[in-house]
């Protein structure tokens, strides 16, 4: 190669190897005008990069200052004297903090998709109802953000592959992108588990705000538990497969944390586990319709008149029961007989009297008990057939229902207090006891 200026001595290497202005202005983590600049002849690059520029285009610094190639017998600089320079140590150091610095701002841009599928699915379960949409259009946000987590880890390892690290530095580079990476996730897994339970709700009914809260913590506690058995794993492969080494104390530390982990595992998986099984049993024993006080006849007098009562069913599924109340009254079911015609089971018509008669017998099949139902409150009745007699007779309405499935929510909650506690307390245990 013949004598040529700096700048076109740095174009010409630069072509032979087949890079552009970009590619090169990244290794030396300056801009592509710089780089179009030392080649215009219009400036020239400080010393400190020359022992980088040398390196990338393995020629030696003494070359590069004069422009040309020196006969092989005559180059006296080689690639280790090059490698040695504490300039060109310094500047293989700026690179790895600025490609680190990158995939940082790259990595905040992607949990930022997270965040905004998060506050959209909320939007549409909260504002909408429409959980499972919600869900849906949170899933896509979660999705793509993962994807450009992948991208964006690709591209800080494609920064630094050929800048000459030293295997110790690039591979605790490699390290910290991938623990930064794992941290990232961890968030859309999260945002992924508490918008989980959406799916668990009718298409067209939104989760409530403090269902969602409850539900959604303890699914998104889950779903980071089962991303750490999953990291658990994938650290020990990657370390296998040498997609980065750590050196001789981190490893000791890494085995002792590793081991800990598995232990804490364990300990965790069988505290929810027992915790999980007395939950189930308090739910079946201590269930709402478990629970009901209900109301007690000791005769049947009573018992029918209460039976008798025009008393409309209570409105469910969260109805705005103050605007019911000012609302026009609804007509009188004694305005309202007749209006609906009725029929026994072999379609003979028949009047709503007739329809609406019960008869509760004794142990013998004996009626004891003959009444009109009318009261819509009541939901169901409960009794034990003896000789002669059904008394004492319990009755269980709306209104008691509502009330026990409230003392039954509470009783949820406490359990997923106790759910996240155990975590947490396994999760300080961990902390305290690694190896730092």
């Amino acid at each position: 190669m013949e004598k040529k200026s700096i700048g076109a001595f740095i174009a010409a290497l630069r072509k032979v190897n087949g890079m552009t202005q970009k590619e090169l202005a990244e290794r030396l983590n300056v801009s592509d005008k710089t780089i179009s600049r030392w080649e215009r002849e219009e400036g020239a690059p400080d010393l400190s990069v020359i022992p980088v520029l040398a390196e990338i285009f393995q020629v030696s610094c003494d070359e590069l200052l004069r422009g040309e190639r020196k006969a092989p017998g005559l180059r006296t600089e080689t690639a280790a004297d090059t490698e040695s320079s504490p300039k060109g140590e310094k500047q293989r150091q700026r690179l790895l903090k600025s490609a680190l610095s990158h995939y940082q701002n790259m990595s905040c841009i992607a949990m930022g998709i997270s965040l905004v599928g998060m506050i959209a699915a909320l939007i549409c379960n909260l504002a909408f109802l429409k959980a499972v949409l919600g869900f849906l259009i949170g899933a896509i946000f979660f999705a793509v953000s993962l994807l450009c987590q992948a991208v964006f880890v690709n591209r800080a390892f494609l920064r630094v592959e050929d800048a000459g690290l030293e295997e110790a530095a690039l591979s605790g580079y490699k390290r910290k992108v991938i623990t930064l990476a794992q941290k990232a996730i961890g968030l859309t897994v999260f945002f992924l588990g508490f918008t989980f339970p959406m799916v668990l709700v009718d298409a067209y009914l939104g989760l409530a705000a403090d269902s969602l809260l409850l539900q959604g913590a303890i699914s998104g506690l889950v779903f980071l538990l089962i991303y750490a058995v999953i990291l658990y794993f994938l650290n020990a492969a990657l370390l296998k497969k040498g997609v980065y080494t750590l050196p001789e104390k981190e490893a000791a530390r890494y085995h002792y944390n590793h081991k800990l982990k598995r232990r804490c595992f364990l300990v965790l998986l069988l505290l929810l586990v027992i915790t999980f099984v007395i939950h189930q049993f308090a739910t079946a024993i201590w269930g709402p319709h478990t629970i009901m006080d209900g109301i007690v006849f000791e005769d049947y007098a009573s018992f029918i008149e209460y039976m008798e009562q025009d008393i409309p069913a209570r409105p469910r599924y969260g109805a705005n029961y103050s605007a019911a109340a000012s609302a026009p009254a609804a007509p009188a079911p004694e305005a309202q007989l007749g209006e609906t015609t009725y029929y026994d089971a072999y379609g003979n018509e028949i009047s709503e009297e007739e329809a609406l008669t019960r008869k509760l017998e004794d142990k013998n099949g004996n009626v004891v008990c003959e009444y009109i139902d009318r009261n819509e409150s009541v939901i169901s009745i409960r009794y034990t057939p003896k000789e002669g007699t059904i008394l004492p007779i319990t009755v269980f309405t709306e209104a008691e229902l509502q009330a026990a499935r409230q003392t039954a929510a509470v009783r949820h909650v406490i359990f997923g207090a106790v759910y996240c506690m155990e975590c947490l307390a396994v999760a300080l245990v961990y902390f305290r006891k690694r190896a730092r």
